[in-house]
């Protein structure tokens, strides 16, 4: 089967370092209460900057000043899950294919789901904290499933035979 949008198998590992080593710098901070702000603070374009909190002035396209440890991880952690859950496995063939397509889609409603009761149930900042973890729990959540599938597709295939 061809499979033109999906990155080669061996980018895989690389993936993988870059989705879990964010994570576990960002778990690192959040537990010892250091504050990411102060972390690589330069001067950075925005498209738009509010002035949040004791900053001057608002607007659009302005340079402003900005702690980018947060987003730095954040953009690698994204590209991590996007190599880990797009690149190519080792026999790809359609009933990977498949199983990945379906797992697509299941994490994609499991995380509405949980987006749903999340905006209905929790509130004020630890609301936005939990909204930062839904741009990579999709990912998140369709890596553990596609790869749990596939260990379940593989025993089943080795039990039979």
């Amino acid at each position: 089967m061809k499979t033109n949008f999906l990155f080669p198998n061996s980018w895989k590992t690389i993936g993988w370092v870059l989705f879990l080593l964010p994570i576990v710098i960002t778990t690192y901070l959040w537990t010892t209460g250091a504050t990411m702000d102060n972390f690589l603070e330069i001067n950075t374009f925005a498209i738009y900057d509010d002035g949040f909190i004791l900053q001057s002035g608002n607007g659009f396209f302005k340079m402003t000043k900005n702690g980018m440890l947060d987003e730095l991880l954040l953009v690698i952690c994204l590209l991590g899950g996007l190599l880990v859950g797009f690149s190519k496995t080792k026999n790809e063939d359609e009933m990977i294919t498949h199983i990945r397509y379906a797992s697509l889609v299941w994490a994609t409603y499991f995380n509405i789901v949980l987006m749903i009761l999340t905006t209905l149930f929790v509130f004020g900042m630890v609301y936005f904290n939990v909204m930062i973890f839904f741009m990579i729990s999709s990912l998140l959540f369709f890596i553990i499933r596609f790869h749990y599938m596939i260990y379940k597709f593989n025993k089943l295939n080795s039990d039979e035979e």
